[in-house]
């Protein structure tokens, strides 16, 4: 005979006060299933019938089914005037099964935007719509509210608390009853939708790129041509706006736009149910003043919950700024850590990191029998502790610009914020079994508050064969891959050697006074041989490819910033067509996700310093590199970074050079870091690409040549 089941209570999050579902209830069970109002408090266990605890971050994992964005397809009519039109509107989304509805700003309403599918070398016109209204008529104002945790007094990190699961604006606690309500950040309660689209790794001209200012009001819209002169590659469309990146991407402004080609359909590569775009993102949610200790009520509506820092300006005066916003809840297309039923085959993940600042690294482990202790590492490999059991059944076939030559094999795959990556996923040896696809940045298996929790989302596979189980991956994917190549003074382009190219400088600077407590990118001109060397601001290096010749016969090379701002002077203009080595050098900092518009690009060198072993030798505030950076040491490019891309993650101490190719697009385009905080400040850039016969009567050109 079986026990009566035990009764637990949960707290109702509903989106109004007055409602009368808003009490105290039992917890769901066999005579009472879940609804959309169970969201567990912080101290309540889960259903009766389970031996889950309750979640340590307020809401349970795999309860909602993993949605695939509808898809548009644009097809080759032949007629040059057929449009799509494209709606940003306001929406009503559920991100979690227990959360209610809220408002989000979104492309036709839908969170993420709908997949726009082309065919290469077919036109796309697309009419971008601003139609950000709210119910009355007026233009919306964002759906969630932004807010800054003050910096810390207390021995717990500012960080930590902002990434604790849920509290509100102070506005919502006229009494100031809790300590989890946080003041708004100045002018972010009037900010309505002036938006632009970017389609991020589209090759088209300027006016159709989405220049940040180039803003459309609600009511407004937009018309542009992609030409789609590109292979088959996982591109993005999102908002754009000068300084408000970040709020109108939150919002809910980004969806996938997929290339489709020839040689892509040769390969017969997983195809409908079986290719999953996932884009992966994170968010954190905002919680009703408790009425008793410990109570956790969700109203479903996002919260934007900066980091509070006091930092020191150029003048010495003490400033607040604010740390970029992770939030301690995972979504995978707008659903907080989803499940998916997969069957025994191969998959085909189109995967996006659409975080405004994480970094990820992937790893699929296998949790059919995992019983994890609380805030397990989950990249721990210590065999005293709690090990995960990763599983390696990923194939990296594509990058941000199109597919590689080859599969390359990974058990883990680092992604940051912008980037891409076509990956085939093999489930055939794992059925009746159950994987979780996690991060293992930083993250814990069953985080607590404050701490990142690794899941993404889940995997249950199914036991029965699928009919093209004997299906294997291509030897070959892409025909037309070309490595990229520094030789000498030349580039090697696959077979073609390139004499002419040229150099542009990029120096990624630490958090300090110049930026306010931001970090900062200056734009870089190499000093003559005859020119004397500034007091402060000054970089010198020395090339690697001096590397071996004898120490006294070696180069310095000496910088000195010529623009800091976006607004600053442009000072980069490239002749339609040319090709250019971009040396990105990173002073110290955090990882930066660095994206340049208009073409796609390969890393052809990477080098290393050690920041902390250079000491005061390396980078100083006052006065630029104390000393001369010594010939970083030289780190491998591996099979997936040789892939074509537009956005790459440069990591502290690092010297990369990326080679693109301008060609097939002219206009005003832009540089920046994609750790959307940073771009908004201050760390974005533009550059221009103009028809070699302009060049003739334009007096600027690039940092140098040869």
């Amino acid at each position: 005979m079986c026990s009566a089941p035990r009764r637990t209570t949960v707290v109702v999050a509903t989106t109004g006060t007055d409602n009368p579902k808003d009490l105290v209830m039992s917890a769901p069970t066999a005579d009472r299933p879940a609804t959309e109002f169970d969201t567990v408090s912080a101290d309540a266990t889960a259903t009766s019938d389970s031996t889950e605890t309750a979640p340590r971050l307020g809401l349970r994992k795999f309860r909602d089914e993993l949605p695939l964005p509808k898809v548009i397809k644009i097809a080759d009519t032949g007629d040059e005037h057929r449009t799509v039109s494209m709606r940003a509107k306001v929406g009503r989304h559920r991100f979690h099964r227990d959360l209610p509805e809220t408002d989000v700003w979104a492309y036709e309403g839908q969170l993420p935007g709908p997949t726009i599918e082309v065919r290469r070398d077919t036109p796309a016109t697309i009419d971008w719509v601003n139609d950000l209204f709210d119910s009355d008529g007026d233009p919306a104002t964002l759906p969630y509210d932004v807010v800054r945790v003050p910096p810390s007094t207390t021995p717990t990190p500012t960080t930590r608390i902002a990434m604790t699961p849920g509290g509100r604006s102070v506005k919502l606690d006229p009494t100031g009853a809790a300590d989890d309500s946080y003041p708004a950040l100045a002018g972010t309660d009037d900010l309505t939708g002036a938006t632009v689209v970017h389609l991020h790794g589209a090759l088209t001209d300027g006016h159709n790129d989405g220049w940040s200012h180039n803003v459309t009001a609600p009511g407004g819209r937009t018309r542009v041509l992609y030409p789609n002169k590109q292979e088959s590659a996982t591109l993005w469309y999102h908002d754009h706006a000068m300084a408000v990146t970040r709020f109108n991407v939150y919002a809910g402004l980004a969806g996938f736009y997929l290339l489709r080609d020839a040689n892509e359909a040769s390969l017969k590569l997983p195809s409908g149910p079986y290719e999953l775009p996932l884009m992966i993102t994170d968010r954190n949610f905002e919680t009703r003043v408790p009425k008793q200790p410990g109570e956790q009520r969700f109203t479903g509506r996002p919260i934007y919950k900066q980091a509070g820092i006091v930092a020191v300006d150029s003048d010495g005066e003490a400033v607040d700024t604010e740390i970029p916003v992770s939030g301690p809840f995972t979504l995978v297309n707008g659903k907080v850590w989803p499940t998916k039923k997969v069957t025994p085959r191969w998959y085909r993940l189109r995967i996006f990191n659409a975080c405004s600042t994480r970094t990820l690294v992937l790893a699929v482990h296998n949790t059919t029998n995992e019983s994890a202790p609380p805030s397990s590492p989950a990249n721990n490999t210590d065999s005293a502790g709690f090990i995960p059991d990763r599983v390696t059944p990923m194939s990296v076939i594509g990058t941000d610009g199109g597919l590689l030559a080859a599969p390359a094999p990974v058990s883990t795959l680092e992604i940051g914020p912008a980037e891409r990556y076509d990956v085939l996923i093999d489930f055939r040896s794992l059925a009746g079994q159950t994987l979780e696809l996690r991060n293992e940045q930083g993250t814990f298996i069953n985080a607590g508050p404050g701490e990142a929790d690794a899941t993404i989302m889940q995997f249950v596979i199914g036991k029965s064969a699928a009919s093209d189980a004997d299906w294997e991956p291509p030897v070959e994917l892409n025909p037309d891959y070309r490595r990229y190549l520094h030789v000498g003074t030349d580039l090697q382009v696959g077979s073609q050697t390139i004499h002419s190219h040229e150099h542009f400088w990029v120096a990624l600077i630490p958090p300090g006074p110049g930026g306010k407590g931001h970090p900062e990118l200056w734009e870089l001109r190499q000093l003559g041989s005859t020119e004397p060397s500034p007091g402060h601001d000054l970089i010198k290096v020395i090339d690697p490819r001096d590397a071996t010749l004898p120490p006294a016969e070696r180069k310095v090379l000496r910088f000195v910033p010529v623009a800091k701002l976006f607004d600053d002077a442009n000072s980069i203009v490239f002749s339609e067509g040319s090709w250019a080595v971009w040396n990105i050098l990173h002073l110290g900092g955090p990882p930066h996700p660095f994206h340049i518009h208009m073409t796609q690009f390969q890393m052809i060198e990477r080098g290393q310093w050690d920041l902390a072993a250079l000491g005061e030798e390396g980078w100083n505030a006052d006065n630029g590199t104390t000393g001369v950076l010594p010939i970083p040491v030289d780190s491998a490019i591996d099979p997936v970074r040789q892939g074509m891309k537009d956005t790459y993650l440069i990591k502290p101490g690092e010297w990369v050079k990326l080679l693109g190719d301008f060609t097939g697009a002219t206009g005003s385009f832009m540089y920046h870091c994609h750790i959307l905080d940073h771009e908004d400040h201050t760390m974005m850039r533009p550059f221009v690409v103009l028809p070699k016969e302009l060049m003739a009567f334009h007096g600027a050109h690039g940092s140098g040549h040869h």
